[in-house]
Formats: structure tokens, sequence, C-alpha cells
């Protein structure tokens, strides 16, 4: 078994409020780690992740939640520091759902809530360090696969093992050190083609919720705002990874749909194939010919259960509607009884 020692480790560890910083200081020294910068304010934790190099960042979320969510994001896009895929513990005092949830979805590798002791808090490094959950991308989201089981996926989004310096550093792993820099090009690459797989899925599902519509359904809008901003991010993605054909259908998507906006009618069902098949074009042209059509599946799946989602909306809605309207009705009969009784009374 591999000897750990953490005081090889570099850390960067972020609270405002220095009380909080000093415990989780010492929890941190306790547990073994000796290299820790600690930062108070949001530009000195973005300046340490650009200039330093941790393999782990601790960071306090409770105060200025969305702005630490929104460095964790920056830093898996790899808009921020020198490592996406360097390993992320928040911790918190709220107990609030909404705040947890958030924290989950941003892409942290985990959550601690306050106070914690630090035989717990040792727990859950040896976790991110022994049993690290491998990376999912999607659309919207990049980090740790957080799927409960394998039959209750609704994507076929495929798992990243990523690269865990922190481990190689405390088990003083040479091999997995001297090809750092590799291992984060490679899963970058990997990260990044996914990323685009999945934005030019986003668009085609868009278009496909919009023009193939059963007997029956109620006709769903086209999101243009929701496809401009895609192919844009797409535009962005391709111009990235350096590959200008690609980048030049995304712009000639992008022009497609801003003179729809522009036209203000509903879209012409041989425009929405066209910005369809532009989405699949960028992506085939990236991918050296390789199509979408391995993912029509998951398409198709995505499709069906937003149609679900949007019905069920609309039912629920309705309900809403009738309910509103018979207690309208019985409060309007409740004070036509009491008028009554007002002027039998006189």
């Amino acid at each position: 078994m591999a000897e750990t020692d953490y005081s090889r480790a570099p850390v960067l560890l972020f609270d405002p409020v220095h009380a909080n910083q000093r415990t989780t200081r010492y929890a941190l020294h306790e547990i073994g780690f000796r290299k820790i910068d600690c930062v108070a304010s949001l530009r000195d934790l973005k300046g340490g992740l650009t200039e330093g190099n941790p393999v782990m960042v601790v960071a306090e979320s409770s105060a200025t939640d969305a702005d630490v969510f929104k460095v964790v994001r920056a830093i898996r896009r790899g808009e921020l520091g020198n490592n996406p895929f360097v390993v992320i513990l928040l911790t918190t005092w709220s107990r609030d759902t909404v705040h947890i949830r958030r924290a989950i979805e941003c892409g942290a590798d985990d959550l601690i809530v306050r106070p914690f002791s630090t035989m717990f808090a040792e727990e859950r490094v040896r976790t991110l360090i022994k049993a690290r959950k491998e990376f999912i991308v999607t659309s919207d989201y990049i980090g740790p696969d957080r799927r409960k089981q394998v039959n209750d996926r609704s994507s076929n989004a495929q798992s990243i093992e990523v690269p865990n310096l922190l481990q190689a550093m405390v088990e003083h792993d040479r091999e997995a050190l001297s090809r750092g820099s590799q291992w984060i090009r490679e899963a970058k690459a990997a990260v990044s083609g996914e990323r685009i797989r999945r934005v030019a899925m986003r668009i085609v599902v868009n278009v496909e919720l919009v023009i193939s519509k059963s007997d029956g359904e109620n006709p769903v809008q086209f999101d243009a705002d929701d496809v401009l901003k895609s192919g844009r991010e797409l535009k962005t993605l391709l111009v990235k990874a350096e590959r200008r054909e690609a980048a030049e259908i995304a712009e000639a998507l992008i022009d497609q749909v801003g003179a729809m906006q522009s036209d203000g009618k509903r879209p012409p069902a041989d425009s929405l194939k066209l910005i369809k098949e532009l989405a699949m074009g960028a992506y085939a042209a990236y991918a050296n010919g390789d199509s979408l059509e391995r993912s029509r599946d998951e398409i198709g799946r995505t499709v069906s259960n937003l149609k679900k989602r949007l019905a069920q909306r609309a039912e629920d809605a309705k309900r809403r509607a009738e309910i509103a309207a018979v207690e309208a009705e019985a409060d309007e009969g409740g004070q036509d009884a009491a008028s009554e009784l007002k002027r039998a009374a006189m």
C-alpha cells in the first residue's frame, strides 16, 4: 500500500471569515497538510489558482455562494487556473437544500457542512484520494458523475477518468507526477470533445422538440434564445479547439438563428432543419467525419422526456387555473350570502 504523506500536497484555502479560515486551516494541519495557502478574497482565490499549482482547493461557500460557484464552473471549463481537474472541496454553514443543490451542481467534488470534526474531514479527503468519482460532461455541467446506478441513467454520457494530482502527490506516485501535464492535456481534450458534442446535441434537441410534433400535441415554441446561446458557445469551443472550418459552420448557424429572431415569425420547417444540419455539420467537421448519428437514441429519449415534462407542466397549469376559478366562485358566493344576511337583519 502506498504511503500517504499529506505534507507534500499544496492546498489553496479560501474563507472570507478569519475565524472560520483559522479553524479549517487547523483541521487541515491536523490531517497532515503543511503547504496551505490561505486567502480571504475572491480576487486572491483566482490569483492563487492562476499563479500557483494547488492539488486541492478548499473554499467556503456560505457568504459568497454565487461567486464561488462561478469560480468552480470556470475552473472546470478550463477558464481559470492551470488544472480543470483540481480536487475541489466546498464548506458551508448553510443547510438550505437549494444552496446544497447548487453547490453540487457547480462541479465541486464534495461539500462539507459546518461544524465538522477533523476526523470527519479526513475521511472525506481520503475518499477524494482513494475513490474520487469519474467526471461526466453535459452541455451545462462538468464534474463528478453522481448518477446512482447505471440502469437509472437517463443519458449515455460516458464517464471520464480525470487526473487526480492530489492522490499522486500524497502517495508520491512518481510516474503520475512526471506525466501530470500530459495527463491534464489528454483529459482536457476528452472533455472538450464531449462538450462540443453535447452542445451540438442541445441544438438538435431544441429543433427536434419543435418539428417532431405528434397528433394531438400542442405545438412547442422554438427557443431561439437558447439555440443562439448554444450556437455561440459551440463556436467558442471550436475556435478554442482550433477547428476553423467547424467554427465557420457554427457561425453560419448563429447567422441563421439571428435572422429568424429578427423576422419575428414562427420559423418554417426548412429553416429549422437547416439549423439542425448546421449543428450536426459543425460537430462532424470537428470530429473528422464522425456524426451525431451514434447519439440518435439519446436525442430521441431526451426529446420524449422533455415533451412529457412540458405536457405535465401544461396539465398542472390547467389544474391550478381550474382550482383558482372554483375558489374565486366560492368566494363570490360567500360574499353574496353575507350580503343577503345583512339585508335580512336590517
